[in-house]
């Protein structure tokens, strides 16, 4: 149903790039289903109490993130923690977490196989599986890699919503992740562009008020453009930059990166070369900065390259003429 100008427009932002999936060689994997949160889900108070109860408890108890504690950019966790009793469990080896999760034991078992609603009643459990009371519904044989750098999404959203995770974080169902990779930086400026977000509206099923399903195969079609190492550090250090100062301007600043990876013919022939401009003004080495030097030197460069009479600045403004532009960010 889309105008023939923005599926070919479409058509080529999936062919100028690789695959998501194909160049971390990795799935969109999902978070934890656990068949009852309210059990096995627990704040920090309760958490301090099992572990002092026994000091074991602390081995499977891991800080835990929902779908809706992941913002843009970077996530918000609560104190909240996983009890991670992945199958096959010894509860028998963790007596604080067994006289836990028995409060809960009513609502934990697994459906029997052969119980019929109509003739037994509703059950009040969870639904049948290969899975023991105490255990989380689950298999997740993908668990150690929550434990790794990782980039973190949300299920449903309005608008790309993508974070880092370096705290070993779980995820509840409503979050997915990828492996972080090498270039993390870069991968997260890319997935939380303007581009990310024209192609999120046009491949995932819509919902009600502008808000939008991931679903992880459309995810790991997204396309990766080839960039240069130069490039790569470049925009990277845009996007460490939106990390310690939160500076809207560094985002925008992204965008056109991002434009001009996937369009440089159409950026380059109006005379924008951001890249070019944005090494020349040293924001490549912002990518291996951290705590009060990043956010200093982000501050600094930020008066530099958004001031009015910075060529950057000017090359961001003559973008917003560009028809690729206005397309994508809804303006055409």
């Amino acid at each position: 149903l889309q105008p023939v100008g923005k599926r070919q427009l479409l058509e080529r932002l999936i062919s100028a790039g690789m695959p998501l999936r194909k160049y971390l060689g990795a799935r969109v994997s999902r978070g934890i289903t656990t068949g009852l949160n309210e059990a096995f889900v627990i704040d920090g108070k309760t958490r301090a109490r099992l572990i002092a109860e026994d000091a074991k408890s602390s081995d499977i108890i891991k800080p835990f993130v929902r779908g809706n504690d992941v913002k843009r950019w970077k996530a918000q966790p609560e104190d909240l923690w996983l009890i991670f009793t992945r199958r096959p469990f010894p509860i028998g080896q963790y007596p604080a977490i067994k006289k836990y999760l028995f409060t809960f034991k009513a609502q934990l078992v697994p459906k029997p196989e052969n119980w019929d609603d109509k003739r037994d009643g509703k059950w009040e459990g969870r639904k049948a599986g290969s899975y023991e009371w105490f255990e989380i519904q689950d298999n997740i044989a993908y668990w150690q890699e929550f434990e790794q750098p990782k980039i973190i999404s949300t299920k449903v959203s309005i608008e790309p919503t993508f974070s880092l995770d370096n705290e070993a974080h779980y995820l509840g169902n409503t979050a997915y992740f990828i492996p972080a990779g090498d270039n993390r930086f870069y991968l997260l400026a890319l997935l939380n562009s303007s581009v990310s977000a024209y192609y999120a509206r046009s491949r995932f099923v819509g919902k009600q008020n502008g808000y939008y399903e991931v679903q992880p195969e459309g995810l790991e079609a997204f396309p990766i453009p080839s960039a240069a190492t130069q490039q790569k550090a470049v925009i990277g250090g845009a996007a460490n930059s939106v990390l310690a100062t939160s500076n809207p301007q560094f985002e925008q600043l992204i965008n056109g990166l991002v434009f001009e990876l996937f369009f440089p013919d159409e950026l380059h022939a109006a005379n924008i070369r951001l890249f070019d401009a944005c090494e020349a003004a040293g924001l490549g080495k912002l990518a291996a900065l951290q705590g009060e030097a990043l956010r200093k030197a982000a501050q600094d460069l930020a008066a530099t390259l958004f001031a009015n009479n910075h060529p950057i600045y000017a090359m961001l403004f003559d973008l917003q003429a560009l028809e690729v532009a206005r397309i994508i960010e809804g303006k055409a």
